[in-house]
């Protein structure tokens, strides 16, 4: 059932004198210290370790401001734990959401607004940060969330695997292909290292279906395209890799390796010789497989695309209803979203910053690996603004396992996605 928005929850406004600049020097709202409980599902290294040193730079900048840092772990989706504090009056102040989510989110009156702190300086705001995460911060002209980190994806790929094998780096999917099967390895019926396996890590369904030319989306019809043919195709591609080395066989052999943690990392152990995964990665490897010869390329596309393609999410920071200390979540949120903040943060983890001025002068530009990621950026696409988008991606991913599991076609599990998807967002826009 959703929930709307009352005046008790909305945020307190403040005066233009108080809010300054976004990003400006620390503004002292009361003279004793109050605490802000900032919620985060991020438990990896190096992420984690970079946010405390970021949440520690915070606190010596305010020392009027405590903030409590709480890693809640659950998915880009997740949301069932937010709620659950949030009807107990045990919430966080500030909530570390995936940036796609943020529409759906707001739509159903988890998320407080932050207008009333950007009041008169909003257009000053928007043009601090890139084109494409601002935008996934707003529904219905009103600001959610303001951007906190963004990506592009690509394909890694083990060098010294591939001079033994006598490869090339696969440039289409035919190539790719033919790469994964010459560097996987099978002994006695038992696969001991794959080539490559699609839907793992970053090899999402927006990953393929866009590299394949489909469309997720019509904004103008405000209808849901997943059934697009490209889709369809880039599904039973996928379900191909299962019919050849049989999802038994694939099942065992990820539930010992395609993990993300950092002793076993498939990538960094030998057991996989190519993944997609995003620019962060260079610092798990700087980390755990320092001495490990790999490359960086475009993740392949079928022959007829000569332009690269890639997609860029992002996190962001909202604050929830119910917040008990809102006043401390915004200031927090104004640095921790800042150019400050963004370079800490990409100087530790190798994610882009999302702030143009950070974006300008990073030093992720002193690392050669990370020049392919800043080239595509052009490139890359972002999941459809929409107030469906976690139940899409959800359904997508339902999609996806029901294909390579063998229980439905291509056409029928992503029909099925149009049909329950198109239903929510029409009833939210108010067609049905």
């Amino acid at each position: 059932m959703r929930r709307k928005l009352t005046n008790k929850y909305l945020i307190l406004g403040m005066s233009l004198l108080m809010l300054g600049v976004l990003f400006s020097t620390p503004a002292v709202f009361a003279q004793k210290k109050s605490e802000v409980v900032f919620w985060t599902s991020f438990s990896g290294q190096p992420e984690r370790g970079v946010m405390d040193e970021m949440v520690a730079r915070f606190c010596k900048l305010h020392p009027e401001i405590k903030v409590k840092k709480v890693v809640v772990p659950g998915t880009e989706t997740e949301v069932a734990k937010l709620l659950t504090s949030l009807a107990a009056g045990v919430g966080p102040d500030v909530y570390h959401l995936d940036r796609f989510t943020v529409c759906q989110r707001a739509a159903a009156g988890v998320l407080q607004p932050l207008d009333k702190y950007i009041k008169g300086i909003r257009q000053e705001i928007e043009k601090a940060y890139l084109d494409f995460a601002w935008k996934e911060c707003v529904w219905q002209d009103k600001v959610w969330a303001l951007p906190w980190d963004t990506d592009v994806r690509a394909l890694y790929y083990r060098k010294d695997f591939f001079r033994e094998a006598g490869l090339n780096p696969p440039r289409t999917i035919a190539e790719l292909d033919e790469c994964a099967e010459k560097l996987t390895i099978r002994k006695n019926g038992k696969l001991e290292r794959m080539g490559f396996v699609p839907w793992w890590n970053q090899g999402w369904h927006y990953t393929w279906g866009w590299a394949f030319g489909g469309e997720f989306y019509d904004e103008k019809a405000q209808k849901i395209t997943a059934n697009d043919p490209k889709i369809v195709e880039s599904f039973a591609w996928q379900k191909s890799y299962c019919d050849k080395y049989g999802m038994k066989a694939l099942e065992a052999f990820s539930a010992a390796y395609e993990t993300q943690t950092e002793s076993l990392n498939p990538f960094v152990s030998g057991k996989v010789a190519m993944i997609v995964t995003g620019d962060w990665f260079i610092a798990f490897m700087k980390q755990f497989g320092p001495d490990v010869d790999y490359g960086i390329i475009p993740i392949p596309r079928p022959a007829e695309y000569k332009e690269p393609i890639s997609w860029s999410g992002g996190w962001s920071m909202v604050i929830p209803i119910g917040a008990k200390n809102p006043e401390g979540a915004a200031e927090f949120i104004k640095w921790y979203c800042g150019p400050e903040a963004n370079e800490i943060y990409a100087r530790g983890t190798y994610h882009l910053p999302v702030s143009k001025k950070a974006f300008e002068v990073t030093s992720l530009r002193e690392e050669p690996r990370y020049k392919i990621f800043l080239d595509l950026l052009p490139y890359s696409r972002c999941r459809p603004v929409i107030p469906v988008g976690a139940l899409y991606w959800d359904e997508l991913t339902a999609a996806r396992d029901y294909v390579i599991h063998g229980k439905k076609t291509p056409k029928q599990a992503l029909d099925d996605v149009v049909a329950r998807v198109q239903a929510e967002l029409d009833k939210i826009l108010g067609k049905k």
